[in-house]
């Protein structure tokens, strides 16, 4: 098969993810940011794998780049909230809130400082995620038919839909959260394949805004909840409970 197969342009693009989340990791700047960046190009990556399966051995790759995701989630988080607390200070003019993002702010400063001291420059999740790198480029991406790829797009779509009903019929964080995480894949699904101007299934070009609406409302949802949650951890912050009062009201119940 030709080297512009479907299956090796979505291979060539999966390198791509790889290296910008290395790229991320690597460069110099807000450290916040970086890893912000190499979080996303991981989700992207892992969403082309998702596309592959179970047509290629991606299974191992997918897990180190899972693993390296996940290890950065906490330092992700700690950053959210910061935001997600300057946000609504901005929105309720509180200054108590103004106050609390401070605080979360030296606190996510802290736990970065932790982190790359055992870990300097990223270089343990730089190592692992070139190792999932080569594994996949060892693939025969140019095997991946068409059909393939389409029915991984259509087991995403199922999967967003199971997670909705659950989601509408039991609204917990939880739920909702899944919800929110099929969506934004099958979202970058849709872009990666839209950008490599794969059409293997009716191109509807308004079913990424839609998803991308979607999954920036729940996510603003879970930003609360997230924040919530690590105010009740704080148990010496200035103010706590007032916040975690003005929080529940804040956050909506779908």
């Amino acid at each position: 098969m030709p080297s512009s197969s479907h299956g090796s342009r979505l291979g060539r693009l999966l390198q791509r993810e790889c290296l910008a989340a290395i790229g991320a990791l690597a460069a110099t700047g807000d450290v916040h940011v970086r890893v912000h960046e190499a979080r996303k190009a991981i989700r992207r990556a892992r969403s082309l794998l998702a596309l592959a399966e179970p047509e290629l051995d991606v299974e191992a790759a997918d897990a180190i780049l899972r693993r390296t995701g996940d290890s950065l989630g906490a330092l992700r988080d700690a950053h959210a909230v910061t935001l997600t607390a300057l946000r609504l200070g901005k929105r309720l003019s509180d200054p108590r809130w103004r106050q609390a993002a401070t605080v979360l702010a030296l606190r996510a400063d802290r736990l970065a400082r932790r982190e790359l001291a055992a870990d300097p420059g990223f270089a343990k999740r730089r190592k692992a995620i070139g190792r999932a790198a080569r594994r996949l480029d060892a693939l025969p991406w140019q095997a991946l038919k068409s059909a393939g790829i389409r029915e991984g797009l259509l087991r995403q779509s199922r999967r967003v839909e199971r997670a909705a009903q659950r989601a509408n019929r039991d609204p917990t964080p939880d739920n909702l959260h899944a919800w929110r995480r099929r969506a934004r894949r099958l979202r970058m699904q849709l872009d990666a394949l839209d950008g490599l101007k794969i059409r293997i299934i009716g191109h509807d070009p308004t079913a990424s805004k839609r998803l991308h609406r979607l999954s920036d409302r729940l996510g603003r949802q879970q930003d609360l909840v997230v924040l919530a949650g690590t105010l009740r951890r704080m148990r010496t912050l200035e103010h706590r409970r007032e916040l975690l009062e003005l929080l529940k009201a804040a956050t909506p119940t779908r």
